[in-house]
């Protein structure tokens, strides 16, 4: 049975980056795939256009806080989805959830599934501490509360998020449930064979503090006297939030030698060679991030946090190795690890890449999402 999938989103480039697969995985058997996103390009139209999907603009702000733009949002999102009569709405990310089940409820579509991918910096242990910011908060659980109990399925990545989306709209029958992962190509995110590079130390994702880009500096700047043969190399641009480091921060510590700031890079893929070593050394409630996923998946082994969703998916000794946050001295400590045992990287990257193919296939994962759509067109 033919069916229409509408796919809501904060960007283009996280529809086409962390919703590709999934997609391709509709497209393939039928659907009609609309992948809602504020902001396309001539680009990233062409991009979803050959996985499938139908790229359709709404109005969104990702990071605007103002009440009439989220009414405007739900408005426009609402007359869209009426107009293409869709079946089932797919959302990711906490503000286009909130946006896309009260637009699914005024358009009368049968069946809301959201993903909760972390809970961002509103919910950080470092996020200010101010009025305002407790007003929000409270804001957007409520909101969260509301909206989650308008979904079929709830998806989460961890279990720090299954207990907080539990905690909202409760444990009945099989709404909440936790994945390991959005979904990944492992034959696209394979090993790259290099084997006669020096050990690469590697930062990537945006270029937040509470992603611990400060201390995975401070760790490079005191490492970088004791005369390794390492590579200490930052993947990520700054970001609009005001937990991103700035420009001139990021051309300063370049500038310095202690790492080489690549920007932001659409493949990531050429820089994990057999000798590289992703540092994640976050503070951030993340959901599962994708750079450990894509790291495992290329056979390299993982340094982080016991942060949500990136310390459970460690296997200490084996794949990475699990630190305290905020501790420079901790990263320095298991990248000179690294620096004089070249071996156990490639064995973790094995055991890694083992790991990866087993959990993070994207065909699983999408197969699990939706796996009891029964599809009913409304009059």
């Amino acid at each position: 049975m033919s069916y229409t999938v509408a796919i809501v989103g904060n960007a283009a480039f996280t529809m086409q980056k962390f919703r590709g697969q999934m997609i391709s995985f509709l497209a393939e058997r039928g659907a009609t795939v609309y992948c809602f996103a504020p902001d396309y390009s001539a680009g990233s139209r062409a991009a979803i256009e050959a996985l499938g999907g139908t790229p359709v603009d709404f109005a969104h702000d990702r990071t605007g806080i103002s009440l009439f733009g989220a009414v405007a949002s739900v408005w426009d999102l609402a007359k869209k989805l009426r107009h293409r009569k869709v079946d089932l709405v797919f959302c990711y990310f906490l503000k286009p959830v909130i946006v896309a089940n009260l637009a699914a409820r005024l358009a009368r579509v049968p069946l809301v599934y959201s993903m909760i991918e972390g809970r961002g910096m509103i919910f950080s242990d470092s996020a200010s501490t101010t009025l305002k910011h407790g007003i929000l908060k409270f804001g957007v659980t409520v909101a969260l509360g509301m909206t989650l109990r308008l979904s079929r399925r709830v998806f989460v990545l961890n279990q720090e998020d299954l207990k907080f989306v539990e905690s909202l709209v409760g444990r009945q029958d099989d709404r909440v449930v936790q994945l390991n992962g959005i979904g990944l190509d492992t034959d696209y995110y394979r090993p790259l064979e290099e084997y006669d590079k020096p050990v690469r130390f590697i930062f990537c994702g945006r270029l937040l503090k509470s992603k611990g880009i400060t201390e995975f500096v401070q760790a490079a700047r005191v490492m970088k006297p004791l005369g390794y043969d390492v590579e200490f190399m930052v993947i990520g641009d700054v970001d609009e939030n005001a937990d991103s480091v700035s420009e001139s921060q990021m051309v300063e510590w370049s500038e310095q030698g202690i790492i080489e700031w690549l920007g932001f890079q659409s493949d990531t893929r050429p820089f994990f060679h057999r000798h590289a070593v992703l540092i994640l050394p976050t503070y951030y409630p993340e959901g599962l991030p994708r750079s450990i996923q894509e790291a495992f998946s290329m056979a390299c082994p993982v340094i982080t946090t016991d942060a949500p969703g990136c310390g459970e998916q460690v296997d200490e000794g084996v794949t990475g190795f699990v630190i305290e946050s905020r501790n420079s001295d901790a990263i320095k400590d298991k990248m000179c690890y690294f620096a004089q045992h070249k071996g156990d990287i490639v064995a973790m990257g094995d055991a890694a890449r083992r790991y990866a193919v087993t959990h993070f296939q994207s065909e699983v994962i999408n197969r699990i999402i939706f796996q009891d759509i029964r599809p009913v067109h409304q009059s």
